[in-house]
């Protein structure tokens, strides 16, 4: 789909000195429910020295059409927490706005991302796995 090579194309190199501590994950998801909140793949750069995250995906794509700034969160186990959102995501006549969540294990390079939708009970949720993509970044 052309989402998936605009996503590729959001990837720029990664020249800082801090090049190490810059580390970019690209995603195979799987979603636990099919209402398309979460998408079958997800990229994400994390920078562990600045505290800094971009995250992209099918739908920040689809509403941005550029990755965004994501909140980054060095947990005391070793997990990552990212938070970033969604506004105005339209599905049919309707108008979402959506916060996501996840919580990154790099030890295994695992995830499970929750979404909230503002307004609604259903908080669809997820998993992947994920492979470190060297010399890449979303951050500027």
């Amino acid at each position: 789909a052309f989402w998936k090579s605009a996503i590729l194309g959001a990837l720029c190199c990664a020249a800082t000195g801090a090049a190490a501590q810059v580390t970019t994950y690209d995603c195979d998801m799987n979603s636990l429910e099919g209402r398309g909140f979460i998408t079958e793949r997800m990229i994400f750069t994390v920078d562990t020295a600045r505290n800094v995250a971009a995250v992209v995906d099918g739908i920040v794509m689809a509403v941005y059409d550029k990755p965004v700034a994501a909140t980054f969160e060095q947990l005391s186990n070793g997990q990552y927490r990212l938070k970033w959102q969604v506004r105005n995501l339209k599905s049919g006549a309707n108008s979402f706005n959506v916060d996501y969540r996840i919580q990154f294990r790099p030890n295994d390079q695992s995830l499970s991302i929750r979404a909230n939708l503002r307004g609604f009970d259903n908080r669809p949720i997820g998993s992947g796995t994920c492979k470190i993509v060297p010399g890449q970044s979303l951050l500027n």
